[in-house]
């Protein structure tokens, strides 16, 4: 099964329903790597339509696979990435689909190349929410962005 076949059948699984504007978004999303930036699916879209494409259009439709846990939208640096348990068929030691994809995770972004690297450290993670808890502070969003500078550009 293609990562889109699987992404799809859980969208039916959940009862959430997929347009043929937010499979088209999914398809670009999936052609991309690294930061995924709102105008350049806009632009996609745009080359693959006879008409006019809005920019809420695309913001709307990456926000929809936001919220499937199909991408991480990451404000720090103002665009989308790909769930790297999207990627890939798991098993038990993976998240579920829904209100559990919204998994923890730190997500390494070379500010080189835009290269892109999540990494899902349960240990770590498990020490930063105990010690977020005792501050008294509720996370809303559960990941790191962390830049640098990847092995390849180093």
């Amino acid at each position: 099964m293609t990562t889109k076949q699987k992404i799809l059948a859980q969208a039916k699984h959940d009862g959430v329903q997929v347009t043929a504007l937010r499979e088209q978004v999914l398809d670009i999303i999936l052609q991309q790597t690294g930061v995924i930036k709102a105008y350049n699916v806009l632009s996609q879209m745009q080359q693959q339509s006879e008409s006019v494409v809005a920019p809420p259009t695309a913001y709307r439709a990456l926000d929809f696979w936001a919220e499937q846990g199909v991408l991480h939208k990451v404000a720090a640096v103002n665009g989308y990435v790909l769930c790297s348990h999207a990627q890939h068929d798991c098993s038990d030691h993976c998240h579920g689909h829904g209100e559990a994809a919204h998994h923890s995770a730190f997500i390494l972004v070379c500010t080189e190349c835009g290269a892109v690297d999540e990494q899902t450290l349960s240990r770590e993670w498990s020490a930063l929410r105990a010690g977020v808890a005792a501050s008294g502070f509720a996370l809303k969003e559960e990941h790191v962005v962390l830049t640098g500078t990847c092995k390849k550009c180093q």
